[in-house]
């Protein structure tokens, strides 16, 4: 749809239709949240024996594609550290 709606507009002066057919197939991934925790997860598991990092609690339960619930974590957020 999108790149069909570039073309559309642009005629053949769109170089660029492959960035909306790209945005069609991987947007969708990106909104949905039950991907985004189950990263989360994964990451968690990965970092389990750092403890110089914690990784919020992802609530599965109350998880779906357009919300993500987590525990929060008092501390200091990666972009400060020093």
């Amino acid at each position: 749809m999108g790149s069909n709606l570039a073309k559309m507009i642009f005629k053949d002066d769109f170089k660029f239709g492959w960035i909306a057919t790209e945005f069609e197939k991987k947007l969708p991934l990106e909104l949905d949240f039950r991907l985004e925790a189950a990263n989360c997860i994964e990451c968690k598991e990965m970092f389990k024996k750092n403890d110089s990092m914690h990784i919020p609690k992802v609530y599965e339960q109350y998880t779906n594609p357009r919300v993500m619930v987590m525990s929060y974590e008092d501390g200091i957020p990666l972009n400060r550290v020093k």
